[in-house]
Parts: C-alpha cells; sequence; structure tokens
C-alpha cells in the first residue's frame, strides 16, 4: 500500500510516470479506500527543503487551479470524494501552491479524471470485479506510458507483463523506470517518434549508419567492360 502511495503522491504526481488510477477489485475495494485514505491523511505537506516534508506543492498557481478545477469535475461526473486536498494551508508557507492528497472513488469508465493526466496529487479508483476487466479498462486508455500490478499472484503477474499495453511495467513495482540501459519504453500516444529513449533505441539515435556496396576484380576481370 505504501508503494502506491508513494507513487501515486511522489512529486505532488507531477512526473510521468505517477500513478494516478488504481483498478481495485471490488471484493476488497472497502478496505483498500479505507487504508488509503489513512496512509495519505498522514502525510506531512511542506516545501522539499524543509526536513520530513513528503508531499510538497505544484510547480504553479494555473496548475494548482487546473488540478482543483479536475476535482471538481470528478464529483460532477459522479465520482466519491473521498478525500479533499483543496484548499489546504500549509503553516508558514500559506501562499504556497499546494494541494493535499486527493482520492476520488467509483470512477467511471470514459470520466474525465479517469482518462486524462491531470498531474497531480489525485488519484482515481475504479473498482472492477476481477482481473479481465481491470486489464481490459487499463487498455482501453490511449496513454500506454506505464503500467503495474500489485499481486501475489505468479500467474497474474505473467499474463499482465505479457498482455498490458503499457511500455514500462511494474510487477509489485509502482514507478517501473529501470536502468538506462534499458529503453524508456512508451507506447501509445504516451510517445511520439519511431525510437524510445535509453537502451538500444538511444544508441540507434545518436548512431550514423553507412551502407557500403564493394566488389572486387581479378587483373583479367579489369579488362572486361564493366556493368553497373
Amino acid at each position: 500500500m505504501r508503494g502506491i502511495i508513494n507513487s501515486t503522491y511522489g512529486c505532488a504526481g507531477q512526473r510521468c510516470m505517477a500513478l494516478p488510477v488504481v483498478c481495485v477489485q471490488e471484493s476488497i475495494a472497502d478496505e483498500f479506500v479505507a487504508l488509503f485514505k489513512k496512509l495519505a491523511m498522514e502525510l506531512k505537506l511542506g516545501p522539499a527543503y524543509v526536513a520530513g516534508s513528503q508531499l510538497g506543492p505544484v510547480i504553479s498557481a494555473g496548475q494548482k487551479e487546473s488540478i482543483e478545477k479536475a476535482i471538481q469535475r470528478g464529483v460532477d461526473e459522479g465520482a466519491t470524494l473521498v478525500l479533499d486536498g483543496r484548499g489546504v494551508k500549509v503553516p508558514g508557507y500559506e501562499d504556497g501552491y499546494f494541494v493535499g492528497p486527493t482520492i476520488l472513488d467509483h470512477v467511471k469508465p470514459g470520466s474525465y479524471v479517469g482518462e486524462e493526466e491531470i498531474f497531480g496529487p489525485v488519484t482515481s479508483i475504479k473498482r472492477v470485479k476481477d482481473f479481465e476487466e481491470g486489464l481490459a479498462i487499463m487498455n482501453a486508455n490511449r496513454f500506454a506510458n506505464g503500467s503495474c500490478i500489485y499481486t501475489t499472484s505468479g500467474r497474474h503477474a505473467r499474463e499482465f507483463a505479457k498482455r498490458t499495453d503499457g511500455g514500462m511495467v511494474g510487477i509489485n513495482v509502482g514507478i517501473p523506470v529501470p536502468f538506462s540501459i534499458f529503453p524508456f519504453s512508451g507506447h501509445k500516444q504516451s510517445f511520439f517518434g519511431d525510437l524510445h529513449t535509453l537502451g538500444k533505441d538511444g544508441v540507434a539515435f545518436f548512431t550514423e549508419t553507412k551502407s557500403v556496396t564493394s566488389v572486387w576484380f581479378s587483373e583479367e576481370d579489369a579488362k572486361k567492360a564493366v556493368s553497373t
């Protein structure tokens, strides 16, 4: 659970590999949401240069406004607001661009908060009946930068790794960014161009290739006419 908390609220959700949407099996959803809320509320807000801070401000006033509008849009579209991070004030930094951890439950497929990249400390929870429904919902999204699964089942882990559309895949790893010898492999609309960064693709990008065509003649052949 703490891995999911860190993946969601680390960097205030302002990183491309943040974990903004969680698909939770219905049978454990109530318990999951209750614990998730408890741990999220324990996070200490403050500037990164203050010891003990766990959730810093967002990048600008404009981004703060955008995040708060997204939260309200999620509510307007029928999501349950479990934890509201709007309007928080950090003592000594009252004018800072802080948004507290926010949890939206019962987010429906197709809703704004469940499909778009908000880039803020907002978690959208989609309840699913089983693994297959969860995977289908994830793969229906037009973005596919990364995806992860938390499980104790080896079979589900293998099936997820094989069938997810996400290019960066985590098995019990919330931010699945590998060492630079491997490619940073976003897919779908999380990718632009024809090569990924890092890994072999990164080397290929900076490599100038040559094609050399050659033929060798004997002295006798050199006396003959040569056809191109």
